[in-house]
């Protein structure tokens, strides 16, 4: 997807500087947090039918909100002389019910500071509360949107899933609240907001119907209520990734064995459709056009022959079975850089419920994460980086 384009600037300083020799091995004595070289030699695991492997992607969690074209916000015209008018309007609209997931990432690029606005419209008779259960949120310059928006991935990993939340309104029949949930934003500035959100019915306790818009301006919160009740959102650059997912998580249950013919092996992680593995994407869905108008039914988002997936802040939970077969003594997992890719970032992560850790990766380098044969992995993939990562399991 189109945020690939700023992996130019993944290769900091501070990264080149951790760039370990090429002849590191398991001969070394790996030990889990070390940075190591992508095991070249693995091979993929291969799950199907009288496969030794076995891989199964469960969907889950609750459906996500996703505004993120047009990416970077411009005013003017088109070469054919017609506006673009993609401030002081609503980036994308829909009817979500009771938990949701809200995600919106943008680059200012015009002269002037923008604010953005969840804006929640209730429409039905009765109040409802509005709560939220966890947030992550960062800005910087769109020079290094790594470095600036690892921080909203650790914020939003740092806090526990499954809480009921903290009252943020209570809305009345017909009435509307606005979330300010990133305000001042500079020009090439970029943006990134993650967050859970709960809607319910405060008569019944049930969950409860809301039309949430995600509003973007520069005059201030004033006319946030007219932005949103407009027939018509932003156009876009001629490229969309904005809309619906139905799922906002995924549990993997991988089995997986190493032999001495193969005793490293390897899955790559959040990729693309059509390489993506059955059950670990899913087609964004959108009601509107690039041109912001409103279609007769949700479509499938596709730019070019790709259609666009759930590629970012997706909760993805692994639970790992490694049987090691190959006679040698030690097992490593390794998460970083794809194979066959330069790819460089940042992975996030959790270890059967314990400490969050970050850490970044140069190309063709890998984390070590477990020395473990069965454990649990959390993880979310940041945006801004390049996508698919790779999970290594090594026996030394």
């Amino acid at each position: 997807m189109k945020l690939r384009n700023f992996k130019h600037f993944f290769l900091s300083a501070a990264v080149a500087a951790m760039l370990l020799p090429a002849s590191l091995s398991a001969a070394d004595g790996l030990s889990v947090g070390d940075l190591a070289p992508r095991p070249e030699t693995a091979v993929q695991i291969q799950p199907g039918e009288g496969s030794l492997d076995k891989l199964t992607f469960t969907q889950g969690g609750t459906p996500v909100f996703v505004s993120n074209a047009p990416e970077a916000l411009y005013e003017g015209n088109r070469s054919d002389g017609s506006d673009v008018v993609q401030v002081n309007t609503t980036l994308y609209r829909d009817q979500m019910n009771g938990s949701f997931r809200f995600w919106s990432a943008h680059t200012n690029a015009t002269k002037k500071k923008v604010s953005f606005y969840m804006h929640v419209k209730n429409p039905s008779l009765s109040p409802v509360k509005l709560y939220i259960k966890r947030k992550g949120y960062s800005s910087g310059t769109s020079a290094d949107p790594v470095t600036s928006l690892k921080a909203a991935t650790e914020q939003f990993m740092k806090l526990p899933e499954g809480t009921g939340g903290t009252l943020l309104a209570t809305i009345p029949p017909k009435g509307s609240y606005t979330l300010p949930y990133s305000t001042s934003v500079a020009p090439y500035q970029v943006m990134n907001y993650i967050g859970d959100f709960r809607a319910v019915n405060v008569k019944t306790g049930q969950s409860a119907a809301v039309i949430v818009s995600d509003v973007v301006t520069n005059n201030g919160v004033s006319k946030v209520n007219e932005y949103a009740a407009s027939t018509r959102i932003a156009v876009t650059n001629g490229d969309d990734y904005r809309g619906l997912l139905k799922h906002s998580a995924r549990t993997v249950d991988v089995k997986l064995e190493l032999t001495p013919e193969a005793p490293a092996k390897y899955m790559k992680v959040s990729d693309s459709v059509p390489y993506a593995y059955p059950g670990e994407q899913e087609p964004l869905m959108t009601s509107w056009n690039v041109e912001g108008e409103p279609l007769k039914a949700p479509v499938e988002v596709v730019k070019g022959t790709k259609k666009r997936g759930s590629y970012w802040f997706t909760d993805l939970t692994y639970k790992f079975e490694i049987k090691n077969s190959s006679g040698l003594a030690a097992v490593h997992t390794l998460y970083g850089g794809a194979p066959r890719s330069e790819n460089t970032g940042y992975v996030h992560y959790k270890i059967d419920e314990g400490t969050l850790h970050t850490y970044s990766f140069g190309a063709r380098q890998t984390r070590v994460i477990s020395d473990s044969t069965s454990f649990t992995l959390k993880t979310v993939i940041q945006p801004f980086m390049s996508v698919p990562l790779g999970l290594y399991f090594t026996a030394e």
